[in-house]
């Protein structure tokens, strides 16, 4: 008796939770790394490659990226 294979039935739930996570990896390194060090490069494919295939599941290349700034703009409080 043959088993069928459960191949192309992707979970996108379960697995754009895992990406994120290691998306998040990927920013940290680079926040931390030397800038243009090998890690800081490093870092930055693993976050494209892991934005080309939330667009490939998502269709939206953007979905693991940052909202707004946390920093509020500054507001001059002084008229000149």
């Amino acid at each position: 008796m043959s088993r069928r294979s459960r191949r192309g039935l992707i979970n996108k739930t379960e697995v754009l939770q895992k990406l994120q996570t290691g998306r998040a990896g990927a920013v940290q390194v680079c926040a931390q790394a030397e800038i243009g060090s090998k890690e800081y490069k490093l870092a930055g494919y693993v976050q494209e490659a892991i934005d080309d295939l939330a667009d490939k599941l998502t269709g939206d290349r953007e979905v693991f990226w940052s909202g707004a700034a946390t920093t509020p703009a500054r507001e001059d409080s002084e008229k000149r």
